[in-house]
């Protein structure tokens, strides 16, 4: 059983699986999530609700969006790569994982995780090494602890 390292950003994520530790990385699974380059504009299908204002019979106001649509597609994006991992360790395809990203992205991994994954995550990093070669991956996760 291996290892899945996960490096991701909030535009794709490639998940690797190493055998020990140091050893070469082998791709898994490669996710996009086109929709963070999209701009924020074209995520908003549509204009706010309106509401009236029950202090102001016959005004209206705007509807403020709790989160921005980019805040929206990040996290379900977040969940998306956490939900891969949740299959692979609860069909022991996996032993642990550990993960990569920018530290917001990292931020909203971290809470898609329920208790059964925080124990199988071995480590985190908050770097962005999605476009790193396979090498400063390696070496990026490559401690003492690394099993």
């Amino acid at each position: 059983m291996s290892n899945w390292i996960v490096v991701a950003d909030a535009s794709k994520a490639i998940i690797y699986a190493q055998e020990r530790p140091r050893a070469e990385l082998d791709e898994v699974m490669d996710l996009v999530h086109p929709e963070a380059t999209l701009k924020q504009q074209a995520l908003a299908s549509d204009n706010r609700g309106v509401q009236a204002d029950a202090g102001n019979p016959g005004g209206l106001h705007g509807m403020a969006a709790k989160t921005s649509p980019r805040a929206h597609e990040d996290k379900r994006f977040a969940k998306e790569i956490i939900a891969r991992v949740r299959h692979a360790l609860d069909t022991n395809e996996i032993r642990g994982f550990y993960l990569a990203a920018p530290p917001h992205f990292l931020g909203l991994l971290r809470d898609a995780l329920d208790d059964h994954l925080r124990k199988a995550l071995r480590n985190d990093l908050d770097k962005n090494l999605t476009h790193a070669p396979h090498k400063e991956i390696i070496a990026a996760f490559a401690f003492p602890t690394l099993q």
